[in-house]
């Protein structure tokens, strides 16, 4: 061993790192990093020594300009650590010139693992960016096809309305009116009116002097009424509907589609219709 090699080695263990610490984080063997402390430089060619004593001196916190320098200084026999330092060594290859610290192999490797890594990195962060994009291009594609297929509004005539609330008028009433009417005998002197619709059509019908009764009677839908003196009768659609006045057929009282207002039926309407 020599007083450089010893200089080494007596760093690493006041710093108490072990040559199998060095040799997992440089990946340099174990046997190589031995040879450096006892001085066997010839194990290797001097481009491999080289970049091992600056990885070990990197590891034990040297400077590895300085330990490099040292160690072109010793193999040339020059090199003293100190007063009671020996002078030369047990070099025995030829003195190789100073070759640039960029030709170590580890550092090599290291900065190899490193971009390796970041590369990596890059790759994943790329991959997920590409994943986010293609949900969100999907979820933009739905949301635009989902608007496509909207419905589009429309206009209704008023005659479709008119049918859908027919719809939804319970032909129950319907029934129970038409047998009201046969069961019920008109009182004398009283009127039965009874209408039967032909279209569509509303009417407001009041009885003697009772409240109006409003009503929209779909198409083949009839109603009967009852009073002691007349009716007044409003129509919305006064050829939509035909009336029997005390079982008399009256027809209709106008027009399909016209109004007709407050028209009074009472018992001399037959009388006086000629």
């Amino acid at each position: 061993m020599n007083t450089f090699s010893d200089e080494l080695r007596k760093e690493r263990v006041s710093k108490d790192i072990s040559l199998s610490d060095i040799a997992k984080k440089t990946h340099i063997n174990v046997k190589y990093l031995e040879a450096i402390e006892q001085g066997s430089f010839d194990i290797l060619p001097q481009t491999y020594i080289r970049a091992f004593i600056r990885e070990y001196a990197l590891m034990v916190g040297l400077s590895p300009a300085e330990v490099l320098k040292k160690f072109d200084v010793m193999v040339g026999g020059k090199y003293s650590g100190g007063n009671d330092a020996l002078i030369g060594s047990g070099w025995s290859g030829a003195i190789p010139p100073s070759l640039p610290e960029k030709t170590s192999s580890s550092e090599g490797n290291v900065k190899h693992d490193a971009v390796q890594s970041g590369d990596m990195r890059k790759l994943i962060v790329g991959i997920g960016i590409g994943i986010l994009t293609i949900i969100l291009i999907y979820f933009v594609y739905d949301y635009i096809t989902q608007e496509w297929k909207a419905p589009v509004a429309q206009e209704i005539p008023f005659q479709e309305v008119v049918r859908e609330q027919e719809k939804q008028i319970q032909p129950q009433k319907a029934a129970l009116d038409s047998f009201a009417a046969l069961q019920a005998l008109p009182k004398k002197d009283s009127l039965t009116l009874r209408g039967v619709a032909i279209d569509s059509t509303w009417i407001s019908i009041s009885a003697d002097s009772m409240p109006s009764q409003n009503l929209l009677l779909p198409p083949r839908s009839s109603r009967t009424w009852f009073a002691t003196k007349s009716f007044t009768v409003t129509l919305g659609n006064a050829g939509g509907i035909r009336f029997t006045l005390n079982g008399a057929d009256i027809g209709t009282l106008g027009r399909r589609g016209a109004v007709l207002r407050k028209f009074s039926l009472t018992s001399n309407y037959m009388k006086s219709k000629p």
